[in-house]
C-alpha cells in the first residue's frame, strides 16, 4: 500500500533526500528513541548522524533486511546498531505499534526550519535544478502530479509531497537506467486516474533506458520526462575527484570517460525517434517555464513528451542540499 508522510507536516523533521540533511542530524542526535521502518542503509544514516560514535538513542529496527545478508557481498550495506529488531515488513508492524501506544500521545507541533528555507525560483540566466524545480512548481500548481523519479542532485526542499501518490520513491538499488522504465510503468498504473506522471532524471539515466519511451508511445501511455541534462555522468566525476585527491593525481582529469560532449547528444531528437514529443534543448531560465507548461499540456492531451533541460553540473548551493549533483 502506498504511503507518504506529508513533507510540510509540522512533525516532518527534515527535508527528504538520499543523504541526511543537517536538520535531520540534529533531530537524530537529540532523540531518545529511533524507530526505523525499513529504512534504506540505517547503518549509514546513524554513522552520518553520530560520526561513528556511540548512538545515544535506543534504536528499534523494523525490516526484512536480514534476508539479504550474505557473507560474500555487502549488498545489505552496513549492519546497524540495533536494540530491538522486528523481522517483518513495516506494514505489518505499524498497526500493532499504534495499538500498543494507545491512547496516543501527540507531540507538540514545531516549525519546520526547512519549509521556509525552501529555495525559490532562480532569477539568474544559468539553468539549475533549483530553477527547474521552481518553474515546474509554478506550471503544475493546479495539477495532480505524480513524480516518478528525481535525480541525485534533487534537494528535498524543492517540492512538497502531501499525497501518497505525489512521489513513488526511488528504485532502491541506485540503478542508473531504470528511470525511463519505472516512469512508463508508473504512468500505465496511473492511466485514467487524472494524475500527471512526471519524471526528472539525469541524462545518463535517460540514455540507458530511452527505448522504454517506444513502449509508452506504442501503447498510448502519456507521461512527461524532464531530462536534467548536465552532459556528464557527474556523480562519477565526483567519485573520480575524491580518488584523485586521495592518490595525488590531477583533479582536472576527473571528466575523462564521464563527460557526454563532443559531439553533443540531441536528447529531444532521441525522444522523437521513439515516437514521443521532444522539446529543447532548453538552456535558459527564461525559457524553461514555457517548455514545462507545453510539456504538461501535451501529456494531458495523451502524448508522451521529453524536455531536454540543460542544467549546470555541480552541487546545490543551498546548505541543506540533500545530495550531490544530478545523476548523469
Amino acid at each position: 500500500m502506498a504511503a507518504a508522510f506529508p513533507t510540510d507536516h509540522a512533525l516532518h523533521a527534515a527535508a527528504p533526500g538520499t543523504r541526511l540533511a543537517p536538520e535531520g542530524t540534529t533531530v537524530l542526535q537529540a532523540a531518545d528513541v529511533v524507530l526505523a521502518l525499513d529504512w534504506c542503509d540505517l547503518a549509514g544514516t546513524l554513522k552520518a548522524a553520530f560520526g561513528g560514535e556511540r548512538v545515544a538513542a535506543k534504536v528499534i529496527n523494523v525490516s526484512c533486511d536480514a534476508h539479504a545478508h550474505r557473507g560474500w557481498s555487502m549488498d545489505h550495506q552496513g549492519l546497524p546498531v540495533t536494540d530491538v529488531y522486528l523481522l517483518c515488513e513495516a506494514d505489518a508492524a505499524v498497526p500493532l505499534l499504534l495499538e500498543a501506544v494507545s491512547p496516543r500521545r501527540l507531540a507538540p507541533p514545531r516549525a519546520l526550519a526547512y519549509a521556509e528555507a525552501r529555495p525559490e525560483r532562480d532569477t539568474g540566466d544559468v539553468l539549475t535544478l533549483r530553477a527547474l524545480a521552481g518553474a515546474f512548481n509554478e506550471a503544475a500548481r493546479d495539477l495532480d502530479v505524480t513524480v516518478t523519479r528525481v535525480p541525485l542532485g534533487w534537494n528535498g526542499r524543492y517540492r512538497h509531497f502531501r499525497h501518497p501518490l505525489d512521489y513513488i520513491g526511488s528504485d532502491g538499488g541506485a540503478g542508473v537506467g531504470s528511470g525511463p522504465g519505472m516512469t512508463v510503468g508508473a504512468a500505465l498504473a496511473l492511466k485514467g486516474s487524472g494524475r500527471v506522471p512526471v519524471a526528472f532524471m539525469g541524462d545518463g539515466d535517460f540514455l540507458m533506458g530511452v527505448t522504454a519511451l517506444w513502449t509508452a508511445t506504442h501503447y498510448g501511455i502519456p507521461c512527461l520526462v524532464v531530462v536534467c541534462n548536465n552532459r556528464a555522468f557527474y556523480n562519477d566525476e565526483l567519485h573520480q575527484e575524491r580518488v584523485a585527491k586521495t592518490r595525488g593525481r590531477p583533479v582536472e582529469n576527473k571528466w575523462i570517460g564521464q563527460r557526454l560532449a563532443e559531439p553533443d547528444i540531441d536528447l529531444a531528437q532521441m525522444a522523437r525517434a521513439q515516437g514521443a514529443e521532444g522539446l529543447g534543448p532548453v538552456t535558459r531560465v527564461a525559457d524553461v517555464g514555457a517548455a514545462i507548461a507545453k510539456g504538461l499540456a501535451l501529456v494531458r492531451e495523451g502524448a508522451v513528451c521529453v524536455i531536454d533541460a540543460r542544467v549546470a553540473p555541480g552541487y546545490d548551493s543551498d546548505p541543506g542540499a540533500a545530495s550531490s549533483a544530478a545523476r548523469g
